[in-house]
């Protein structure tokens, strides 16, 4: 729907309030209660559009960032710390940290972007792998849910999801980038969904009971690397 030159997706649900959206991929999305007149949600998205414009800005410039050669030089980021990258020629494909700011790439000089990315992306998911493996048993144990397995690929739009009725959870690739407070708030949000499926005021009173820091690390968990 086309709202003060805006595209958004509009879906009705069962909540009380307006929840607007803004996507890295530079979507819009409002959830609206499902008997609200549309005239209310109109003037409610174009009261923000300042806001709506300041978020596509920053994913913009986010996008722009973020997009990488796998050359030397580079800053990469793992467990919220900046490293240089460094890329050596080597027939022997890996990834390895030095001197704690810098990030070495040994892989044959020929190889190809896409190639280089995967190896990343591999180097990545391992690191993440050993994070969840130690985080998602400590907070389960805490929360007294138990989760039946996850998974790690990446996702556009969100940081983690979770399946309630397999208790199957999704978390972003991405988080490897982030700190550890950041990829406990994760871990903690969709175990609770565990609980409570919806993000009600419930589910909030879980979140401040288990991670009352919550809504600092949402916001963190955007801040451009």
């Amino acid at each position: 729907m086309l709202i003060n030159n805006f595209e958004i997706e509009i879906n009705r649900k069962q909540v009380k309030n307006i929840n607007l959206k803004v996507y890295p991929d530079l979507t819009i999305k409002a959830s609206v209660p499902e008997k609200m007149n549309i005239g209310i949600v109109e003037r409610m998205i174009i009261s923000k559009e300042d806001w709506i414009n300041n978020q596509l800005k920053r994913y913009e410039e986010q996008n722009r960032i973020t997009k990488r050669s796998y050359v030397s030089g580079e800053d990469h980021y793992l467990n919220g710390k900046r490293y240089v990258l460094k890329v050596f020629d080597s027939n022997t494909p890996c990834i390895k940290i030095e001197n704690n700011n810098i990030m070495m790439m040994y892989v044959k000089k020929s190889s190809s972007l896409e190639n280089k990315e995967k190896l990343m992306n591999c180097f990545y998911k391992e690191n993440l792998k050993n994070k969840l493996n130690k985080f998602i048993p400590l907070w389960e144990n805490k929360i007294g849910v138990k989760s039946n397995c996850y998974s790690i690929r990446k996702m556009k739009n969100k940081w983690g999801s979770c399946n309630v009725d397999k208790k199957e959870i999704n978390f972003n690739l991405e988080l490897a980038k982030k700190k550890d407070s950041e990829i406990q708030y994760v871990v903690i949000h969709e175990l609770l969904h565990l609980i409570e499926r919806n993000h009600n005021e419930n589910f909030r009173n879980l979140m401040y009971k288990f991670c009352p820091k919550w809504e600092v690390y949402k916001e963190t968990l955007n801040e451009i690397l």
